[in-house]
């Protein structure tokens, strides 16, 4: 044979063995494709509830914090009602419309070909199945967060799933019987001479459904479907015009009684239908619709910002009484001489706390408040207190607490004797609870319905700002357990009503968009002799007063969950403002600039070198305690830190920009450690378990109780937080206990 005739007989042999199997499984692939092509959209919606519930920790722990609330308290029926007819109207939902989607005629789709009929008729089920099965997975899953499996919310997240399983299984023969069982009633009814009258012919005779061996798809036109389908359609579009005018007028008081768990649900319930809608328009047309409204977005996006960040009319603190960090540092220290200790050492703290959403409030406020309870004299050692997204929220509630808290007759928090002031009431408790919250559910309904509409309209609606959804949601928290509204208040109003007492400054940190500079929210006066690269919040918006949740929310614009927050004044629009994580996650950029005007006192006047500054740093990224440092030397046996094993050329310049982000941060927390000194560096932090600690806005009991633990009882290896406690403690004590003995 010659070469040529070898080679053809190759290439022969590739194409019948090789390339033929796979062309056959392309054109197989490609026809289910388009048989499954009406019902894309029902698709979609049951993947990304499915993913959301079962894959992402926020998901998760969502589910677990439905469980407690229900499991816990008989006022949170409305709660298991919600998401029972929530989740029972997902399943037949994603049945329903990828039913009705199959029955359609669209151009390019296979017509009722009968070797196609069977998948047809089995495919809208098995996606209604799975819609609730998905539900049972998620459940079940979220029950392996508790190490205690007797909890009863465990219990309940079991029996729910168990009850789910079941319930897609019935729900999965129910459908499928479901014609036989009325033909066979229709059959027997016939024979009932009762019911062959005049009202009742027609009753009888909605028994008289198609059999499904005689069921036609893909042939029907619009006008073809049953009243009962358009019904139905309509039906679900009110129920989400209901849901839509509830969250615009009423979002504080429904969201949280619904859930967001519900809410999700509904909503993608409600997609199904308007999205299948879209989609049939779309195909029959040959126009593609929902790209064309997307692109609708993109162009209203020009006019129709309703995210500006909101003001009050009332003025805030004048600029000119704003006092510097020196001038700060100066009262500090004079408040100090009050109470003169014999060799003249004064702690100084200053506190840094990290962002991470729900998690990072809860655990800062958590530190915060377990320490001026255990110490009353804490909060007048407390110079100021840096902090960057929910360690911002943390941060404002412990000082909105300080706010509120008694004083000794001469402006201490603590009498001569260390012990607190008459009438003190503990902190940690109030703060947990308002940090317990569930802020997430006024958050979703905002996102899925009044700001999801906002993106299709030409204009700004303030009101449907989801923004403003989450700043209330913390306002009626605050109300609810502290019993005022300083949350809705003006910012400095915190330290305007107590002039009797120390109050420490805030520094909220968040991002300038446009340049990646530090917007700066404080009470004292961000200056450039001071503050390096930095932008004064308060200077800029000069004659109007920030409400305290704004202020806190400016540092914590979480990344789509909160939209970045328009910088406008008189009309007109200066930049944005996003997380201050942007910048650097840790605070201790700030936090280290109050140090060096620390230093440059202690140089001018050598009385300062008797303040001892101490750097509290709260950590909220939880650690795997196997891998708590990080070398390239170990490197690849840490998930976090393995080489990439392909697509390295396009991931790595992403995956660097985000990772520098952090060890910028760690970068800046190191370098203050090295400027203090570890012995005055306290790093308190969480470490992983199975459980997870999520980043969102709501917490389970369990996640809460866990945070708890790690912080009093050391259940982190990786942090000695009880350890820091105890050393916080005798080095407050000492400090009075000198202070007493000169009295």
């Amino acid at each position: 044979m010659t070469k040529s005739g070898i080679l053809h007989t190759i290439i022969t042999w590739v194409m019948d063995r090789i390339f033929a199997p796979i062309y056959r499984a392309w054109l197989w692939l490609r026809t289910w494709a388009l048989v499954l092509k009406p019902c894309r959209f029902p698709l979609l919606m049951v993947l990304a509830g499915a993913v959301f519930l079962i894959m992402v920790p926020q998901g998760q722990d969502l589910l677990r914090g439905l469980a407690e609330r229900i499991a816990g308290t008989s006022t949170d029926n409305w709660l298991r009602f919600f998401f029972i007819v929530s989740a029972l109207l997902w399943t037949v939902s994603s049945w329903y419309w990828s039913r009705v989607m199959l029955y359609l005629e669209f151009p390019g789709v296979p017509g009722n070909d009968p070797g196609l009929h069977a998948f047809r008729m089995q495919a809208p089920r098995f996606i209604g199945c799975a819609a609730g099965a998905s539900v049972a997975a998620a459940l079940f899953k979220a029950s392996f967060g508790y190490e205690n499996l007797s909890d009863p919310a465990r219990r309940l997240l079991l029996l729910y799933a168990l009850v789910s399983l079941v319930g897609a299984v019935v729900f999965f023969y129910v459908i499928t019987k479901r014609r036989d069982w009325t033909l066979a009633a229709y059959n027997r009814l016939q024979s009932v001479s009762l019911l062959q009258g005049r009202f009742a012919t027609p009753v009888v005779g909605l028994l008289a459904v198609t059999p499904g061996s005689n069921l036609k798809y893909g042939t029907l036109r619009l006008r073809d479907l049953p009243r009962g389908v358009k019904l139905t359609a309509g039906a679900t579009l009110a129920i989400m015009a209901v849901l839509f005018l509830l969250f615009v007028f009423a979002l504080q008081a429904t969201a949280p009684v619904i859930g967001a768990a519900a809410i999700l649900l509904f909503a993608v319930a409600g997609w199904m239908a308007a999205g299948s809608v879209l989609d049939f328009v779309g195909m029959r047309l040959q126009f593609p619709v929902i790209s064309t409204l997307f692109v609708f977005t993109i162009v209203f996006s020009f006019w129709n910002d309703n995210h500006a960040v909101r003001t009050l009319p009332e003025p805030p603190n004048s600029l000119t009484s704003r006092p510097t960090v020196s001038a700060a540092l100066g009262a500090w220290y004079q408040r100090q001489l009050q109470r003169p200790s014999p060799d003249g050492t004064y702690p100084l703290f200053v506190v840094s706390a990290e962002g991470g959403g729900i998690r990072a409030a809860f655990w800062t406020a958590t530190v915060l408040a377990e320490i001026q309870d255990r110490n009353p004299c804490f909060a007048d050692q407390l110079f100021a207190i840096s902090g960057i997204s929910g360690g911002s929220l943390g941060s404002t509630v412990f000082i909105a607490q300080l706010a509120d808290s008694r004083a000794t007759m001469n402006g201490f928090r603590c009498d001569t004797h260390g012990g607190p002031a008459s009438g003190t009431k503990p902190l940690k408790k109030t703060a947990q609870n308002v940090l317990g919250e569930n802020f997430l559910a006024p958050v979703v309904a905002a996102l899925l319905y009044p700001d999801l509409v906002q993106r299709m309209l030409p204009f700004p609606v303030g009101s449907f700002d989801r923004a403003r959804a989450l700043e209330g949601a913390w306002e009626r928290a605050w109300s609810r357990y502290a019993g005022n509204n300083r949350f809705a208040e003006p910012f400095d109003n915190l330290w305007r009503d107590r002039p009797d007492a120390w109050m420490p400054a805030l520094f909220l940190n968040s991002t300038w968009v446009e340049t990646g500079k530090r917007l700066i929210i404080s009470n004292l006066a961000v200056t450039s002799a001071e503050f390096n690269d930095a932008e004064d919040v308060n200077r800029f918006y000069d004659k109007y007063a920030l409400p305290l949740s704004t202020a806190a929310h400016l540092s914590a614009r979480f990344t789509y969950v909160s939209p970045a927050g328009t910088l406008k004044k008189d009309g007109e629009t200066y930049g944005r403002a996003v997380d201050g994580g942007y910048f650097e996650n840790s605070g201790t950029t700030t936090e280290m600039e109050v140090l060096q005007t620390l230093d440059q006192l202690a140089e001018d006047n050598p009385a300062w070198k008797k303040v001892r500054p101490v750097v509290i740093h709260i950590s909220n990224e939880p650690v795997d305690p196997a891998y708590s440092t990080v070398h390239l030397a170990t490197a690849p046996k840490d998930k976090a830190t393995a080489p990439l094993a392909g697509l390295n050329e396009i991931l790595s310049p992403p995956i660097t920009l985000l990772n520098a982000r952090n060890a910028r941060a760690m970068y800046a927390r190191e370098t203050i450690k090295w400027h203090v000194g570890e012995e005055n560096f306290l790093h308190f932090g969480l470490c992983k378990n199975k459980m997870g600690i999520p980043l969102g806005w709501v917490l389970s009991d369990a996640v809460q109780t866990e945070m708890e633990k790690q912080l009093t009882h050391n259940g982190c290896a990786v942090f000695d937080n009880a350890g820091h406690i105890d050393a916080i403690d005798k080095l407050l004590k000492a400090r009075y206990a000198r202070a007493v003995r000169t009295n």
